[in-house]
């Protein structure tokens, strides 16, 4: 027989847009308190993506979860989560838009920064993402955008072969 009293907040989910329209920040923030302290896996969203028939799931490198962790940097983190969440995976960007994007080809220096952060993470890169270093080269460089006029940017990487991203820090392009 199932325990009934099981406590919800050490089940593991994804942290998904209804979640979030339900219940906002709050059990991510939890999920990451507890994932820093050992406590728990490391927080999963899930989204939709451009397609529409495959969502694609996200997790933030160790830096960026802490920084949700603390009030003092978490406002910064907030807008950026919630516009990966609610509007999802959209390809290619037209500018003009939130959500998550491919880098442009003439994003230069936001392509070089995420490169060398890839390098930094690469620990957790390979992790999250289940690659081999092999594997680096084949991944696909993104950014979440949401409207802030100073250009800064949340940057990741996108395994397309299991539809996993992980973003790493901020940058602006």
């Amino acid at each position: 027989m199932l325990n009934n009293n099981i406590n919800m907040q050490n089940r593991e989910f994804y942290h998904t847009q209804e979640r979030y329209t339900e219940n906002g920040l709050e059990p991510f923030l939890e999920h990451a308190k507890n994932y820093i302290a050992g406590k728990r896996s490391i927080p999963v969203s899930k989204t939709s993506s451009i397609n529409g028939t495959k969502d694609v799931t996200f997790t933030f490198s160790d830096k960026l979860l802490e920084g949700f962790v603390h009030e003092s940097s978490r406002e910064h983190l907030e807008k950026p989560y919630e516009k990966a969440i609610k509007y999802g995976f959209r390809g290619h960007s037209k500018g003009g838009s939130n959500g998550i994007f491919y880098q442009r080809a003439k994003d230069i220096d936001m392509i070089n920064t995420t490169d060398k952060l890839i390098q930094a993470y690469k620990s957790e890169v390979l992790q999250d993402l289940d690659i081999s270093e092999e594997g680096l080269d084949g991944l696909k460089k993104l950014k979440i955008v949401w409207h802030n006029p100073s250009g800064q940017r949340i940057v990741g990487a996108y395994n397309t072969l299991n539809n996993r991203m992980i973003f790493l820090d901020f940058t602006t392009y």
